[in-house]
């Protein structure tokens, strides 16, 4: 069934109003009929089928059928990103956030090529990348921050990680893990000096050098090979 995000979701036999946002992907992109059901989620665990039932105005209403089972926070997981070229940098947050990031971290890295901070369009990539992974927690988008606010930001409980070409691979992890993914052209000398100075773990991805979209995939994979599936 679709899944469309609902700031609440209500107990089974109540109705409930979309906003005209969602609405209008409900009705006009994704063409869902009068009765048809579909999922709702709040982005916190909570999920529902429900059935449509009406349209007023741009809104759509929907009435709650039942409530499917809520689902634990995941672990936390941090994406950050090195800034990177316009639809790249939208595939990297899509990417990190189907394989489970719970937090996405704009990074203003030295190569970046900043085209301004697009927070309201990395939002919509990341909410239409929770609907359509079947995620129930939708990650935090976390402002863009300089490399050297970042490396200063996860504690030393998490497992972090330093995506650096070379590097031998470092180990998976269960609970709380951070990775840095360079932007393209990678880091320099000094920000793989500054991040091991700062206690992250410099790790590699292989024997060649990948783009930056596809570094998110391996690595968040990697991280999360001995894991459990994130929600």
């Amino acid at each position: 069934m679709r899944r469309f995000a609902c700031p609440a979701v209500p107990d089974p036999g109540s109705r409930v109003r979309l906003d005209a946002e969602v609405s209008r992907h409900m009705l006009q992109v994704t063409r869902v009929p009068r009765g048809a059901e579909v999922v709702l989620f709040d982005g916190r665990g909570r999920s529902a089928v429900a059935r449509l039932v009406g349209v007023h105005g741009d809104c759509a209403e929907l009435e709650v059928l039942s409530l499917e089972q809520t689902q634990a926070p995941p672990a936390e997981l941090w994406a950050c990103l090195g800034v990177t070229k316009g639809s790249r940098f939208e595939t990297a947050i899509r990417t990190a956030v189907e394989l489970g990031a719970t937090r996405v971290v704009p990074v203003l890295a030295q190569r970046s090529i900043a085209r301004g901070d697009r927070r309201a369009r990395w939002q919509r990539v990341i909410d239409g990348a929770v609907a359509q992974s079947g995620r129930t927690f939708v990650p935090e988008l976390a402002p863009m921050a300089s490399l050297e606010a970042v490396l200063a930001q996860p504690s030393d409980a998490f497992l972090r990680w330093f995506c650096v070409p070379g590097a031998a691979p470092g180990p998976g992890s269960i609970g709380p893990a951070a990775v840095l993914v360079g932007p393209e052209g990678g880091w320099t000398e000094r920000e793989v000096t500054r991040a091991v100075e700062a206690g992250w773990c410099a790790a590699g991805l292989g024997p060649t050098v990948l783009r930056a979209e596809t570094a998110v995939a391996s690595v968040l994979t990697r991280v999360r090979c001995a894991g459990p599936a994130s929600g």
